[in-house]
């Protein structure tokens, strides 16, 4: 839980800095663009990482088959499942906040369009850690020596 709670806090700043400049430069860029693809970037990204778990549990499974320890592992399995939870809600978050982005209310509400883009670039950001922490899970199993 800390992990999530840690890679949240991360996200959203980097969201709100990136939102501060984006102000700066006058910039719709980022607004458009994730208003436009964010959904289909974060199923890519849970698809990517999916299929990248899918290979790195073949080779745990075949670590283990070779020299057991399967206990040794359960964490690992534990980590990959949580990921695949916190994608599902980052696109679940998403939705939702684009959804609400694009509702009348938002306009009148003084800055909610600021603080509703510096989150949904937070979410971005996430994924980008999730993607960034399952290719380390690779380059640990490639390094692995039993």
């Amino acid at each position: 839980m800390f992990h999530v709670l840690k890679t949240s806090l991360i996200s959203l700043c980097v969201g709100f800095l990136t939102e501060i400049v984006n102000g700066w430069l006058s910039s719709q860029f980022l607004s458009k663009f994730f208003e436009d693809n964010l959904i289909t970037i974060l199923i890519a990204l849970l698809a990517i990482n999916a299929a990248t778990m899918g290979i790195v549990l073949t080779k745990i499974r075949d670590m283990i088959d070779k020299t057991g320890g399967a206990e040794f592992f359960r964490k690992t399995r534990a980590q990959m499942l949580s990921s695949v939870k916190e994608q599902i809600g980052l696109i679940v978050l998403a939705t939702s906040l684009l959804a609400i982005k694009s509702g009348a209310a938002v306009a009148v509400i003084p800055n909610m369009s600021f603080l509703i883009n510096s989150v949904i670039t937070g979410i971005f950001v996430y994924g980008l850690i999730i993607l960034y922490d399952t290719a380390k899970s690779v380059l640990i199993i490639v390094d692995y020596e039993c």
